[in-house]
């Protein structure tokens, strides 16, 4: 399948700035503890808790689908998989995802274009919402 130039340098941008995204949520999750009030830190900077980020959590009071998975993906990085399935049923999942975009943005990386083509990622992708959505709605119903 041929792509135009500019259609390729965005593609070519996306799959950089994915590959970006998801080395920085594997070293953050390297370089993060959960501190036992559950709030994450820099290991090296014991003591000072980062700010809590979820706005939903903040403004309502409630978790929203993805509330859990940084202290999660933590917890996996630690090897900690019964603390990360008690913080988030689809930690493992997401995590699994965000390992998987290094092989994936590589190889479109190099060859100019995705290697699943544009309706796999995209009902990839969006099953993964519909599993946060749905897990989240159980949680409400437990």
């Amino acid at each position: 399948m041929s792509v135009d130039l500019p259609r390729r340098q965005v593609l070519r941008s996306h799959h950089q700035t994915m590959l970006a995204v998801a080395v920085g949520v594997v070293l953050l999750s390297l370089m993060l503890q959960v501190r036992s009030d559950q709030r994450v830190e820099f290991r090296w900077l014991p003591g000072v808790p980062l700010p809590q980020t979820c706005f939903t959590q903040s403004l309502f009071g409630f978790d929203c689908p993805g509330c859990g998975l940084t202290r999660s993906f933590i917890y996996l990085s630690q090897n900690d998989w019964r603390a990360s399935w008690s913080l988030h049923r689809l930690g493992w999942l997401l995590a699994a995802a965000v390992l998987l975009q290094f092989p994936y943005r590589i190889v479109a990386l190099r060859r100019g274009e995705s290697p699943l083509g544009q309706r796999i990622p995209r009902l990839f992708g969006r099953t993964l919402v519909v599993l946060l959505i749905a897990n989240w709605v159980v949680g409400f119903l437990l």
